[in-house]
């Protein structure tokens, strides 16, 4: 109920404000600055975990919740996913665009985030923000939110700031920003820098990475891409290279990088199968790195592993018409689901050397080689269904299902578009199988968010 509230306040508080344009705040000749923004409310209302009550359970437990032999069965995973949670996100976004001529330009996009409701959690997809080369980052300290930061944050950060140069033959970006590659609509493996994931809400925001990237135009149709992102530490550093053409009617891309020292080539293939559109990437990636699994006698190298995804989309001509995506994922580096009390959260920790005996720590980067496709199990297929109730109504429906544990996911959205400059989607995540599998211990989830552009 207390999340239906907050959403129809909000989203009556937003309808009765009139929409803006963009607006221009200077200009002379070609050259202009340009001032834009929008406000985000996101409320979610699931199942969490308690994290005081986790760690009195799990220092009451003593050993068996710190050495990494005793872990799979540590008693304080009985309170994961015990607790009713709701959680408000509050986003100003403001949109600073410079057209400086000759080619030039930048773009600065500065956020103010509050975070209000039970932010105290533990489990899958909660670990903080990671950290950025640039580090346009930080948590504001105001009006007692440093005291109550189990119930309320606020943080902003510069979620774009670049600059970029667009020549005849060659264009240029430095500073943070999104680089998108591969051509899957539910996973990338072959993106490295700003992967995204299906079960995402807000699947239109990314981190960003702060990196150097250029481009040479080769023909029409041909382009050469370089990117180096440095990252917090040396060893983090990202380097790759890429080509993107077409060969007869099939658009065609090859990478070669260096990922978190791990050596990664992949090609992502596109094109027509009579009305329907095909796509295709694969990704061979070499760790370098040792990693510690729980249950190993010593940390090793991970083995070379294969990331696949095949894609194929049509448009039904029914109704207002109804589009259909089918794509799988084969994950060569797949976690696996764990054992013991622990269960699935199990990989996501690892062994490290103790004063006694291996210890256990939160599972380092190593452990994915780079990737930022990450699945429990090797073989998972997604099936999305979507189509335009009214002229202003949306509705979509993604269904994941993991065939090694034999469980699924359920993601249905509506969406509302019929106030100028206002979105409105309300949707849920629910999910079914095993205990142990991808999606058996996933807690449901209910989401509404309301955008006002202005």
């Amino acid at each position: 109920m207390r999340f239906l509230v907050r959403l129809l306040v909000l989203g009556g508080g937003l309808l009765a404000v009139a929409p803006v344009s963009a607006i221009e705040l200077w200009r002379s000749g070609e050259r202009s600055v340009q001032w834009s923004g929008s406000i985000r409310e996101l409320v979610t209302t699931s199942n969490a975990t308690d994290g005081t009550r986790f760690r009195d359970h799990a220092v009451a437990a003593g050993p068996s919740c710190a050495l990494a032999e005793l872990f799979p069965d540590c008693p304080a995973f009985q309170v994961v996913g015990d607790r009713d949670v709701w959680q408000s996100l509050t986003r100003l976004r403001q949109r600073l665009y410079i057209d400086a001529g000759a080619g030039w330009s930048g773009t600065f996009v500065y956020d103010n985030e509050l975070r209000v409701g039970i932010l105290d959690r533990f489990g899958r997809g909660t670990a903080g923000q990671p950290d950025t080369f640039l580090g346009l980052e930080d948590e504001i300290h105001a009006f007692g939110i440093k005291d109550d930061a189990s119930h309320r944050q606020w943080r902003h950060l510069m979620y774009r700031a670049f600059v970029r140069y667009e020549g005849e033959h060659v264009e240029m970006t430095a500073g943070r920003q999104r680089i998108a590659w591969g051509v899957g609509r539910l996973w990338n493996p072959i993106d490295r820098f700003n992967a995204i994931g299906p079960l995402a809400i807000e699947a239109d925001q990314s981190v960003g990475i702060d990196a150097l990237e250029a481009r040479w135009l080769l023909s029409d149709f041909d382009s050469l891409q370089v990117v180096y992102a440095p990252g917090t530490r040396s060893e983090d550093a990202r380097y790759a290279l890429r080509f993107d053409g077409v060969l007869r009617n099939t658009d065609v891309g090859v990478m070669a990088g260096i990922f978190e020292q791990a050596r990664t080539f992949g090609v992502d293939l596109a094109g027509n199968l009579g009305d329907a559109a095909w796509r295709v990437e694969a990704v061979y990636t070499n760790p370098e790195r040792d990693v510690w699994e729980i249950g190993w006698d010593a940390p090793r190298e991970l083995d070379r592993f294969w990331q696949v995804v095949i894609s194929l989309d049509y448009n039904f001509d029914i109704g207002n018409g109804v589009y259909f995506l089918v794509e799988h994922l084969y994950d060569g580096n797949a976690l696996g689901f764990g054992e013991g009390e622990a269960g699935a959260l199990l990989p996501l920790f690892e062994a490290t050397e103790g004063p006694f005996a291996p210890v256990v720590q939160p599972v380092s980067s190593s452990r994915f080689g780079g990737s930022g496709v990450v699945s429990s199990a090797r073989h998972t297929t997604g099936v999305q269904l979507s189509t335009d109730l009214t002229s202003v109504v949306n509705g979509s429906l993604l269904v994941l299902h993991d065939w090694n544990g034999g469980s699924s996911a359920f993601f249905p959205s509506l969406s509302f578009t019929g106030f100028n400059s206002v979105e409105l989607t309300v949707g849920a995540q629910l999910f079914a199988g095993p205990r142990l599998s991808q999606f058996g211990e996933a807690q449901a989830l209910v989401y509404g968010l309301v955008e006002y552009f202005f």
